[in-house]
């Protein structure tokens, strides 16, 4: 967490002496918070103010603000289409995961841009974060194909997996994928996500790749995890697809 974001917004009652901590969130204007989480927690409890119509949120995780409408929170400026919400560059990594929150109830769907810029040859794998840890269970169902320039289709499925391989080659050193992820913070349906990508492996043959997959039980998930054969370098960049 950073130095103004807090979990609770108290209701100060006549009389009551401040605290400096108190007194310190009360001059950073809008409440901060870590995460969607962290600031769903700090309202409605004993002696926190109760969540209402026009309350105003700083979230860490995504770099936005947010409004309440009194029904959801929303966030501010937002127009329909492509919204931007976070991103991050990797180097010579073999695990790259997103924070905590990333994904929430504000989008039903979202687009993630995933490159992987240089690094040594290894596949690429995908699971899905909840609560911001990976899940390793056996539960990634899947099926992605990989169409090279020369040669045979080749079809990696994954059956009860503990992660989906997205790049359809255990020789990946070049690789760039647009994936949808859809509804990943409804707890009552299976977060899914479909792709379409490009590659090189390590005898330099491209090929284009597409495919989905679904992670097999009903949970609120927030974000998602790579995990790579070998060191790897690049970056990622997580959109939400407005509908209003």
């Amino acid at each position: 967490m950073g130095a103004n974001a807090q979990t609770s917004v108290p209701a100060f009652t006549a009389g009551q002496v401040l605290t400096a901590q108190q007194q310190t969130e009360i001059n950073t204007g809008i409440p901060v918070f870590a995460t969607t989480t962290t600031r769903d927690a700090a309202f409605g409890g004993t002696g926190e103010k109760t969540l209402a119509e026009g309350q105003f949120a700083y979230i860490e995780a995504s770099n936005t603000t947010q409004y309440y409408d009194g029904a959801a929170w929303q966030t501010v400026g937002q127009t329909p289409g492509l919204q931007y919400i976070t991103g991050a560059s990797f180097t010579s990594a073999t695990t790259i995961s997103m924070a905590a929150g990333v994904f929430t109830s504000t989008y039903k769907t979202y687009q993630v841009i995933f490159q992987v810029t240089s690094g040594s040859d290894g596949q690429v794998s995908l699971r899905v974060n909840n609560a911001g840890s990976p899940r390793t269970g056996s539960n990634y169902y899947g099926n992605v194909q990989r169409y090279p320039y020369t040669g045979s289709t080749e079809i990696k499925q994954s059956n009860a997996a503990t992660s989906i391989n997205i790049g359809a080659n255990s020789s990946i050193r070049l690789f760039s994928a647009n994936i949808f992820v859809f509804n990943p913070v409804e707890a009552t349906t299976r977060t899914t996500f479909a792709l379409n990508g490009f590659g090189c492996d390590d005898a330099n043959s491209y090929s284009a790749i597409s495919g989905g997959g679904t992670y097999h039980l009903t949970e609120a998930n927030d974000g998602l995890t790579w995990i790579t054969g070998a060191a790897m370098s690049g970056f990622y960049r997580v959109y939400g697809l407005s509908e209003s």
